[in-house]
């Protein structure tokens, strides 16, 4: 993939990431989970990100995001957002460097979605303390569950993304 290919993926993967997290955050909270869950759809922009253009480019989609959640959601959202995006990113682009063949997409979702769990109850401690970790066991549940499902959507889209022509 040419330059120009890949900073115009990683536009569209931001521009994804934002529509994404807005439509998510007009679902209802589901009545299981715990205040302010989210699946985590606009978390497979940052992972294709990795798979697909650069680190630089994941951690990009995940900085764009959370300046979206800032401004549609406030400081502490904008905090957690920042937090889980980055951790997140970081663990995608590690197991990609790392553990590539090891593995799959649905791992590097799991192991991404558990890690952006703990940064975010991480984070969260700082404001309200030690009492955001217990929510961390029921988050790490839930977390597979949509960690699996996102690491499903990463693989669709690098097969998406590996069928394209981009030859000129």
């Amino acid at each position: 993939m040419k330059r120009g290919e890949k900073i115009a993926l990683a536009g569209v993967l931001s521009a994804f990431a934002v529509a994404s997290g807005a439509l998510e955050s007009l679902i209802p909270p589901l009545p299981f989970a715990p205040p302010g869950f989210r699946i985590g759809i606009s978390n497979v922009a940052s992972m294709t990100a990795a798979a697909a253009v650069s680190p630089f480019a994941a951690f990009a989609v995940a900085l764009i995001k959370s300046v979206f959640v800032l401004i549609t959601r406030g400081t502490t959202a904008f905090l957690l957002s920042l937090a889980g995006g980055l951790v997140s990113a970081c663990v995608t682009v590690l197991l990609l460097r790392f553990a590539r063949g090891k593995v799959g997409c649905i791992g590097i979702g799991v192991a991404s979605a558990a890690f952006h769990n703990l940064a975010q109850v991480c984070v969260y401690s700082l404001i309200i303390g030690t009492a955001a970790f217990w929510y961390l066991p029921y988050l790490l549940i839930l977390g597979t569950a949509c960690g699996a499902l996102t690491g499903i959507l990463l693989d669709l889209a690098l097969r998406f993304i590996s069928k394209r022509d981009y030859a000129p």
